[in-house]
């Protein structure tokens, strides 16, 4: 029996916030967002390969939490199976409000919703038959960022020698006539160029990038964030030499460049295959134990302590992280630890998958499940379908910084993730890629 042939639909959609909405990714920034540079976009990518819908949704944004997702999933039930993966620009507004924020928050949290769900909607309108080719290249834009310093700490700078992820995974799907519909570009490189005293409305790097990519070739391009927690833009290392805009620009094209040129060469065509998508939550735990009915609220203490208040001023923490990041997260206790839940993902099309985790996850992850995956190419993404935090590798939770020692407690937990958790997440994975 002939396969039918795969279909695709794409669509984009602004999710620009309004003025004065904050931007999220640095926690120094004390006044909303000044007006929008260039706009932030949802851009849905439908597949149907004749028995199930999958909309892949690519956002301008740092993350997303599990209840907004949770808010388009259920609109979008019965169109398609929904996967939301971030770009992770650090010039992008907040993406959670409750009865506690402003009405303003609120209200743009749910046109985010509504517009991501129309994304998807308009891409469903317009179904046509494709082939997927793929094909893999380098670039040279991000440096590790955990360096050693003189006191033996670490913290966030440029470390040349560090781990770092080149690869760049580009997936283009074509009409027919051999028109391309969409491309997706997979790297690592946290959006970072323009810095914490940027206050405009911005994709970074990976809108110029993106914008290049589609002046050449047409169609929609989606940028999938690879793992990025420990990388960012080399231009951190170039010092005010060069104005955030024109390197946002110089980064982006040096990215776009190597898409180009290998889409110029040749991409190869992938023979057509069935859709599937398998889903699961792996319960990470964190160093605290669960001794209390709920958990402790010991990330007011270490906050205060990281800002140099004194102790009592604990109960005003509350209501600056409500200010500056709110985020509602899951935490349960788990065999006597409290825990929270990272969502996986994996999406297969023959021999094309792509895994993808809840949260910023070390480059070395990404690159060992890469490695280990039964696919012949594959690609990862982070900060999709949520975002529990940094997730490290158990030498760099050894070690220590930032990533590991503090930023855990912005979500509100209890504690640092216990050293085992990644082992724990990709003990999941590779169950997941056994499953018959």
């Amino acid at each position: 029996m002939t396969r039918p042939p795969l279909r695709a639909g794409v669509a984009r959609e602004i999710i620009s916030p309004p003025k004065g909405i904050y931007l999220i990714g640095y926690g120094d920034r004390t006044k909303g967002n000044l007006g929008i540079h260039d706009d932030l976009t949802a851009t849905a990518l439908l597949l149907d390969d004749g028995e199930r819908r999958i909309a892949l949704v690519a956002c301008d944004l740092l993350a997303i939490n599990e209840l907004v997702v949770e808010r388009v999933q259920e609109r979008l039930r019965g169109t398609a199976e929904v996967i939301i993966s971030c770009s992770h620009t650090h010039a992008g507004p907040l993406t959670y409000a409750d009865w506690r924020s402003g009405p303003r928050r609120r209200a743009y949290l749910k046109r985010l919703v509504a517009r991501i769900v129309r994304a998807v909607q308009r891409a469903a309108e317009h179904l046509t038959p494709v082939t997927l080719s793929w094909g893999q290249t380098v670039a040279d834009i991000a440096v590790n960022r955990r360096e050693r310093q003189p006191d033996g700490s670490l913290d966030i700078g440029v470390n040349p020698g560090g781990p770092r992820d080149r690869e760049v995974g580009v997936v283009q799907l074509r009409t027919t006539q051999g028109v391309p519909l969409a491309t997706i570009v997979n790297f690592a490189c946290h959006g970072t160029v323009l810095g914490p005293k940027n206050r405009l409305v911005s994709a970074d790097w990976i809108g110029a990038m993106r914008s290049q990519v589609e002046s050449k070739f047409g169609g929609l391009t989606l940028f999938l964030q690879g793992a990025t927690a420990d990388l960012n833009p080399v231009r951190n290392a170039l010092g005010p030499a060069e104005q955030p805009w024109g390197a946002v620009e110089t980064l982006g094209a040096q990215v776009a460049g190597t898409v180009v040129e290998l889409c110029d060469q040749g991409l190869a065509e992938l023979p057509p295959a069935p859709l599937e998508l398998r889903r699961r939550e792996s319960w990470l735990p964190l160093e605290a134990p669960a001794n209390s009915a709920r958990p402790p609220r010991t990330y007011r203490q270490v906050l205060l302590a990281q800002s140099d208040l004194p102790p009592f001023l604990s109960w005003a923490v509350d209501g600056l992280l409500w200010q500056r990041y709110p985020w509602r997260s899951r935490i349960a206790a788990r065999q006597g630890r409290w825990a929270v839940p990272l969502r996986i993902n994996i999406l297969r099309a023959g021999e094309l998958g792509l895994v993808t985790f809840g949260a910023e996850t070390f480059t070395e992850i990404g690159q060992s499940i890469k490695a280990a995956a039964p696919t012949a190419h594959t690609l990862f993404a982070s900060v999709t379908d949520g975002c529990i935090g940094y997730l490290p590798t158990a030498s760099a939770h050894a070690a220590g910084g930032p990533e590991v020692d503090l930023f855990s407690y912005f979500y509100r937990y209890p504690g640092r993730f216990a050293a085992e958790s990644a082992a724990l997440a990709l003990k999941t994975v590779d169950e997941m890629l056994r499953e018959a």
